[in-house]
């Protein structure tokens, strides 16, 4: 961390453009990294990956990549993964049929020692996947948090672009956070790329304004940001890994977010 610092200290009153988040791999981030390579082999990958079209369907209102941005990330995510072009127009097209079906619905769920897992579903029956989650939650040892989770995350995007980790870099990459009006910069230790965060609804603008100076764009999402990241044991990681892979087998999971360090 020592090279934001000196960028942070060459741009004086913007130093707080430069995040407190962790730049380097927690042994958790290491875990869900290993995690997913493994989630990737199994066949029910695609199923997922349609499932999110579904939900960003519904969220932004279009099945149009063009006009929803949450779609144009969900179709991005998809091909990334290799799922066939077919199957992805068959899932926007599934979708419309069962708009008036299917449900978007979250649940806060508590784990050991204060921490939160915010799982995103869509449900046929809300009625009917509550009661199977807190099955599972009873055998494993989580919870329902009822509304008492997600005031712990900001909802934010994220935009992904490659660079060398250097402070001549750094700072360039503060100053073009500020001009483009991303809300943070924070560099990645590993892998030396930046990431830009920034309000939802300007994600589509500051993106391209990142690649009208010379960023290579490798990604933009959004993601639930947590404010405060819990400490585990190793104990309390293995339980919540476990809980975690429970959770990610139910049909009806999308997605998953913790405030795990």
């Amino acid at each position: 961390m020592l090279l934001v610092r000196q960028a942070v200290a060459s741009i004086g009153g913007f130093a707080s453009l430069i995040s407190k988040r962790s730049a380097g791999h927690s042994k958790w981030a290491n875990i869900k990294h290993i995690k997913a390579e493994k989630d990737g082999e199994r066949a029910q990958l695609f199923v997922k990956l349609c499932q999110r079209i579904k939900v960003a369907i519904q969220e932004g209102g279009s099945a149009n990549p063009d006009h929803n941005l949450y779609l144009a990330q969900a179709v991005d995510a998809a091909r990334k993964k290799s799922m066939p072009l077919p199957n992805i127009q068959n899932c926007i097209k599934s979708a419309q049929a069962d708009k008036n079906k299917q449900q978007v619905v979250w649940y806060e769920i508590r784990g050991p020692r204060g921490c939160y897992i915010i799982a995103q579903a869509l449900s046929e029956s809300t009625k009917r996947t509550r009661d199977t989650l807190s099955s599972i939650l009873r055998r494993n040892g989580g919870s329902f948090a009822d509304n008492s989770g997600k005031n712990l995350f900001d909802h934010k995007g994220i935009i992904v672009a490659t660079s060398e980790a250097n402070s001549e870099v750094l700072d360039k990459a503060v100053d073009d956070a500020i001009d483009c009006g991303a809300e943070e910069v924070v560099p990645d230790e590993v892998d030396g790329q930046l990431k830009f965060f920034c309000e939802m609804k300007d994600m589509n603008i500051i993106k391209t304004k990142l690649q009208s100076k010379k960023y290579k764009i490798v990604s933009a999402h959004f993601d639930l940001i947590p404010k405060m990241k819990v400490e585990l044991t190793d104990p309390e990681m293995e339980a919540v890994s476990k809980l975690m892979d429970r959770l990610e087998e139910h049909p009806d999971i999308v997605k998953l977010y913790d405030n795990i360090a």
